[in-house]
């Protein structure tokens, strides 16, 4: 069973320490493979789709299991089942200790890197908050939801661009318009300014 140990604490230790360097100095620290069971149409961008999206976004067991989280948790594994097993002599007692490290380590791994991503995210505009603003037609927007034009509207004290279908007639450039619905993060729905 030592060897075990000492299998998994080398090779998840090498993994986490080649994962951590490359995420600090090359910047991959976004590639991580998460395993989401979600059942969800993909391109369903209904309200109850959102709706959905929105409340099923709280803890699920299977986000939990990404590399990060399994590299990590195999570290810690062979780490405490090796230090245990060569205090204590006791098999039994080094593996449980080993699987409660290692299942430690893949929550504090989980919430780590999910309260770095919320970090990341928290400036980021809502859709239910872009609905009833307005601004302006950047490019051509044609009748009738036939085509995508571009439309830059002011919230939050930034300027963004968005790609925009009409939902009645033509808008050309310059004329003022409110979002009327979010279709996607990158598309709104507007009308004219009356």
């Amino acid at each position: 069973m030592l060897n075990v140990f000492i299998f998994c604490s080398f090779v998840g230790g090498t993994i986490l320490v080649i994962q951590t360097l490359l995420s600090v100095f090359v910047g991959f620290g976004d590639t991580d493979v998460d395993m989401d069971f979600d059942t969800g149409d993909v391109g369903d961008t209904s309200d109850s789709a959102i709706e959905h999206h929105n409340h099923s976004s709280g803890f699920h067991i299977f986000k939990l299991i990404s590399f990060r989280t399994m590299v990590a948790g195999i570290a810690f594994f062979g780490l405490a089942g090796w230090g245990t097993l060569i205090s204590t002599e006791s098999h039994l007692y080094a593996i449980s200790v080993a699987i409660l490290a290692a299942v430690a380590a893949i929550l504090i791994v989980y919430f780590l890197y999910r309260s770095m991503d919320s970090l990341r995210y928290q400036g980021n505009v809502s859709g239910d908050k872009l609905v009833g603003t307005t601004g302006s037609v950047y490019v051509r927007i044609p009748a009738q939801g036939k085509g995508v034009g571009k439309v830059l509207v002011t919230q939050q004290n930034r300027t963004m661009e968005y790609e925009a279908l009409s939902v009645g007639k033509e808008l050309t450039t310059g004329t003022q318009i409110t979002v009327i619905k979010v279709v996607s993060p990158t598309v709104v729905e507007v009308g004219e300014v009356r």
